[in-house]
C-alpha cells in the first residue's frame, strides 16, 4: 500500500490484527469469502450479543451482510473463511516449535533447572536479579 502514510499503516496493521485475532478466538465466524483481484475479501458475524455482521459496512443481520457481499463478489464467492496463506501457514509452523502448552507435563520437582529465556515461567524476579547483578545496571 504504497499511497498510506505510516499512520494509515499501523492503523490498517492494527484492525488486520484485531480481526485475525477475533477469528483465532472465535469471536468472528466468517460466512463466506472471495478475492477481488488483488485482495481476498469477506463477510462474517461478531459472535457476541449485540454484535453486527460486517462487510466493508455493518449489518443487522448475517443474512443482510452475505446479500451485500454477493451482489459485489457472486462469481468469486465461496463458502467459510479462505484457506491458510504460506506466510499464515509459516508462522503457525514457527509459534509451535514455542507452544509449551502441548507439551506433556512432567511431576513438579524441587530442582532448579536452567531453561531458554522464551520457555520460562514467570518467577522470582528478585532473586533472579540477586543472581545476576549485571541486569541490575
Amino acid at each position: 500500500m504504497p499511497w498510506c502514510t505510516r499512520s494509515e499503516i499501523r492503523k490498517v496493521s492494527n484492525q488486520a490484527q484485531k480481526i485475525h485475532d477475533d477469528i483465532r478466538n472465535g469471536h468472528l465466524l466468517i460466512h463466506a469469502h472471495a478475492h477481488d483481484g488483488h485482495t481476498t475479501v469477506a463477510v462474517g458475524t461478531h459472535l457476541h450479543p449485540g454484535d453486527t455482521s460486517v462487510y466493508a459496512d455493518t449489518f443487522d443481520s448475517p443474512a443482510e451482510a452475505l446479500v451485500a457481499f454477493e451482489k459485489v463478489h457472486a462469481a468469486e464467492m465461496r463458502p467459510g473463511p479462505a484457506h491458510l496463506t504460506d506466510a499464515e501457514r509459516a508462522v503457525i509452523a514457527a509459534r509451535s516449535v514455542f507452544d509449551v502448552t502441548t507439551a506433556t507435563s512432567k511431576p513438579s520437582s524441587s530442582e532448579r533447572e536452567t531453561v531458554a529465556v522464551y520457555l520460562a515461567d514467570v518467577g522470582d524476579h528478585d532473586a533472579l536479579l540477586d543472581t545476576h547483578g549485571e541486569f541490575e545496571k
